[in-house]
């Protein structure tokens, strides 16, 4: 007998493949990478969004058991949030579905200008950590990461603009660059036309941090071109070293709560 739970996987598999809605203002995906090393990037969510009349997809990683860092404007009615996947769409063995209990944006997010496009959310019970399942370690406020750093973006979004979705998860090497670098964001680009397009906001610029330990640097948010194969295009993300203490403060409240 098939249960309710293995018939919802099957519905939410089927709409995932067929009427998944690409998330984001500009958002983000692979073009001109490759095909990732499967689960060499144990810290990449796959987020499923609940809509008012579609689903959404965005990107996300683990930074606690029970706690994803993803953008703001990923949020909506529910989020059913996919650990350890490399094909997004098949019933892997490593794949870990957990719903999202609660979504906490920030206070002084901007749907409009995407100001301050960050977003924990709480798991409503913790993943299990496998070699497949992992965190990934957040910068400290003395980590800087300056123009022309090379840094790595990873997700199942746009391979080509316009273009279909990758079932596959793809990654690319990308450079910091100097011209929006502030002190709550960072851009970044790869050469020619390498870079993010629609369907992963909310993935993590991953960079090497102190001991060459990877480290989620930004949060993948909106790019100023529509046209992800611009070659003069960059890709904003949201500078996760400013927001340390919010991340902190907010996670330390919901837990208590």
């Amino acid at each position: 007998m098939i249960t309710r739970e293995a018939m919802l996987r099957v519905f939410l598999t089927a709409i995932t493949i067929i009427c998944l809605r690409l998330a984001g203002v500009s958002g983000v995906n692979i073009i001109d990478g490759t095909v990732a090393v499967p689960h060499s990037r144990p810290y990449i969510a796959f987020l499923i969004i609940t809509k008012e009349r579609q689903l959404e997809m965005c990107g996300g990683f683990l930074i606690y058991p029970n706690v994803i860092l993803t953008a703001a404007h990923c949020k909506g009615k529910a989020i059913t949030v996919i650990l350890g996947a490399h094909y997004h769409s098949k019933n892997e063995k490593s794949q870990q579905r957990i719903p999202v209990q609660k979504m906490i944006t920030h206070e002084a997010y901007n749907d409009m200008t995407l100001e301050n496009d960050i977003m924990i959310l709480k798991l409503q019970f913790n993943a299990t950590i496998t070699k497949e399942v992992k965190t990934i370690r957040l910068p400290s406020e003395d980590d800087h990461f300056g123009p022309g750093t090379t840094c790595l973006v990873a997700g199942w979004g746009l391979t080509s603009f316009p273009g279909n979705s990758s079932n596959v998860l793809r990654e690319v090497d990308v450079k910091i660059q100097k011209r929006c670098d502030s002190a709550s964001q960072i851009c970044a680009r790869g050469t020619g036309r390498k870079g993010t397009c629609d369907g992963d906001s909310g993935g993590p610029l991953v960079c090497q941090g102190r001991n060459n330990i990877p480290t989620a640097a930004g949060i993948m948010s909106y790019s100023n071109s529509y046209n992800c194969e611009d070659a003069y295009r960059s890709d904003v993300y949201v500078k996760v070293s400013a927001y340390l203490k919010w991340i902190k403060t907010k996670i330390k409240v919901s837990s208590s709560a």
